[in-house]
């Protein structure tokens, strides 16, 4: 009896802790696979990049956390976040990301012009990041920004 207690507490607690919690009701997630066949123009890069958004639609934060293998091309030159503009189109830099190299883990607050386009662009998909090389200066990999559900 004490056996079936213990391992039903246990498979309670490990469903609660492995069970997914709602994002708060004003946080939109969002995901970006990066890779240089996405960038416009396209380019060989054999590298590779993975980055997670949360957007706080009250407050403007946007958090993010960039990761990426290492570059063809050199050292990165420049971060950004673009938009907007669907896949295949180029857009202006809207959010710089400030920190070089891999991770980049940091929140901004963008100003209340670029604030507006990203609010308009995010549920579309119309925003993308970017990594920028010596040898690609318009961007070595880039990654489509998605809405997570």
């Amino acid at each position: 009896m004490k056996i079936r207690t213990i391992l039903l507490s246990l498979g309670a607690s490990l469903l609660l802790t492995f069970a997914s919690v709602p994002a708060h009701a004003a946080s939109k997630n969002l995901v970006a696979v990066m890779n240089g066949g996405q960038e416009t123009p396209p380019t060989t890069s054999g590298a590779f990049g993975v980055a997670f958004f949360t957007f706080d639609t009250k407050t403007g934060q946007l958090c993010y956390r960039v990761t990426y293998t290492r570059l063809d091309g050199g050292a990165e030159v420049a971060a950004h976040i673009h938009g907007p503009a669907v896949p295949g189109q180029s857009a202006n830099v809207l959010i710089p990301l400030a920190e070089s190299g891999s991770p980049k883990n940091n929140c901004v607050t963008p100003d209340a012009a670029t604030l507006k386009t990203v609010k308009k662009a995010l549920p579309k998909g119309q925003l993308y990041v970017n990594i920028h090389s010596a040898q690609d200066p318009a961007g070595e990999i880039r990654g489509q920004m998605l809405p997570t559900k």
